[in-house]
C-alpha cells in the first residue's frame, strides 16, 4: 500500500511508475471484499457512497490528476492491461483488498467505487467491472483489471487489448458478460420520456425501412431515458452502426 498525499495510489502502479515516489503507511483501517460486493451478483448497478480521498486530485511521476467527482456518461477507448498475481492482498485506492478472482478494475480518473463495461474491440466481449483503484500510470494504457476481468475479455495471454470502457450510472441493469451477439450502443439521451419515445418511433422506421435486423429499445436509466440499439455481434460494427444513425436521424 502507497500514499501519495492523501490519496492512496494504485496498485497497479507495476506499469511505469517509481516506488520511490511512494511511501508506506501501516495505520490504514479500511473495508475488505465480501460477497455481495462482487459484481457477478449484481443485477443492477448500486448507488455508493465516493470514497473521500480516492477523489481528490493526485500527482504521479510530474503529471497531475483530476478524478471525476460525480458517476456520469463517459466513454473511453484505449489500451488496456492486468495486474500481476504479486499484487494479490494488497490494498488499492479505496482500501480494499485486491482480489485477482473479482471483477474489478484500476483508473487513472473514474470515481471511486464506480462501475464500468468492458469491452474488447476485437473480439467483442465484454465484462462489468468495479473501479476501486488508480492507474495504470502508463503512456499507453488506460485501465489495469483483475485477471478475473481480463480472462473474461479474453486476453490473459497477449497481456493488452485494445478496449472500450464506459462508465455505467447507479439504477443502469448490467447484462452478463459473455462473447459477441449482446452488444448495444447508446444512440441518445433524453430527460423527457415523450422526446426519448418519439427518437425510438424515429430509430425504428429508419431501421426497418434499410432492412436492417437490429432493433431499438427504450432504456430507463436513473433519471434518462436511453435510446439503444442492437444486438450487435462486433463492438467495430457497433460503432459503425452508430455514426451512421446519427448521420441519418
Amino acid at each position: 500500500m502507497i500514499r501519495i498525499k492523501v490519496l492512496f495510489v494504485s496498485v497497479a502502479m507495476m506499469f511505469g511508475f517509481s516506488m520511490a515516489y511512494a511511501k508506506q503507511t501501516s495505520n490504514l483501517s479500511a473495508p475488505v471484499y465480501h460477497a455481495k460486493k462482487s459484481v457477478s451478483n449484481l443485477t443492477v448497478v448500486p448507488a455508493e457512497h465516493l470514497h473521500k480521498t480516492a477523489n481528490l486530485s493526485y500527482q504521479v511521476a510530474g503529471k497531475r490528476y483530476y478524478p471525476l467527482q460525480k458517476v456520469a456518461s463517459f466513454s473511453q477507448i484505449g489500451r488496456a492491461s492486468y495486474y500481476g498475481q504479486n499484487f494479490q492482498g494488497r490494498r488499492t485506492s479505496s482500501g480494499e483488498r485486491f482480489n485477482s478472482q473479482m471483477l474489478t478494475a484500476a483508473h487513472p480518473t473514474l470515481p471511486i467505487p464506480s462501475y464500468a463495461r468492458v469491452t474488447n474491440l476485437s473480439n467483442g466481449k465484454t465484462v462489468v467491472v468495479r473501479v476501486n483503484d488508480r492507474g495504470p500510470f502508463h503512456a499507453n494504457r488506460v485501465m489495469d483489471l483483475s485477471y478475473a476481468a481480463a480472462q473474461q475479455l479474453g486476453f490473459v495471454r497477449a497481456g493488452t487489448a485494445q478496449v472500450r470502457v464506459e462508465q455505467i450510472v447507479p439504477g443502469e441493469r448490467i447484462q452478463p458478460a459473455g462473447t459477441g451477439g449482446n452488444i448495444y450502443v447508446d444512440l441518445q439521451r433524453f430527460g423527457s420520456k415523450e422526446k426519448a419515445q418519439q427518437y425510438l418511433k424515429a430509430t425504428s422506421q429508419h431501421l426497418l425501412a434499410a432492412g436492417s435486423q437490429h432493433q431499438a429499445k427504450l432504456v430507463k436509466v436513473k433519471d434518462s431515458y436511453v435510446v439503444r440499439m442492437g444486438p450487435f455481434q462486433q463492438q467495430q460494427r457497433a460503432d459503425e452502426a452508430k455514426k451512421s444513425m446519427l448521420t441519418a436521424l
